[in-house]
């Protein structure tokens, strides 16, 4: 390992899209109908209210955690590769894969259908040393617990991530499975 000291740390931004836009309204509507229904006071008004609110509150709380959350999506240190439990768990579930353990790092692919077609979620994978051995294949043999989906919402890019993995790892093999037309 060499001499870095300070933390590399991968966090959300806050972005705003036409879909999430929309969600926040559907679920503040939503939410506040249910909270209408409660005060109009009959019984049903009251069950169905209470159901509206938790599940189109909930669905929005959701949502946002994400980018709400003061946890950070992946933590690079001089004891290895961190993946923090999402909000709001503790830190006491974050993965910790210690660098003596990362045998490479893999840029993968995953076609997943959706609406009619497909669309290509990309992954960075930490493998371990006891999976290096294993052969490559479709859909990827990785664990979710050494790998982070790949979101335009980061703050640092895929290169910047594998640098740093690099400064921690000098020499750290990267292989990038990625279709051609998704590497950015």
């Amino acid at each position: 390992m060499a001499g870095a000291t300070a933390p590399f740390v991968l966090t959300n931004r806050f972005r705003v899209t036409w879909e999430g836009a929309w969600l926040a309204i559907a679920c503040t509507v939503f939410t506040g109908t249910g909270i209408a229904l409660i005060l109009r006071g009959g019984l049903l008004d009251v069950v169905m209210g209470l159901m509206a609110v938790l599940v189109f509150g909930g669905a929005g709380t959701g949502s946002v955690a994400r980018f709400l959350s003061p946890r950070p999506v992946l933590v690079l240190d001089r004891q290895g590769a961190r993946f923090p439990a999402p909000w709001p768990r503790s830190g006491r579930e974050d993965v910790v894969l210690p660098w003596d353990d990362v045998a490479m790092l893999r840029a993968c692919t995953q076609v997943v259908p959706h609406r009619g077609g497909t669309v290509n979620m990309h992954y960075l994978d930490f493998v371990p040393a006891c999976e290096a051995d294993r052969p490559f294949r479709t859909p990827p043999p990785w664990g979710a617990d050494h790998a982070v989906r790949v979101r335009p919402t980061w703050d640092r890019s895929l290169d910047e991530i594998v640098a740093a993995a690099r400064v921690r790892r000098p020499g750290l093999p990267f292989d990038d499975r990625r279709p051609r037309s998704d590497r950015v």
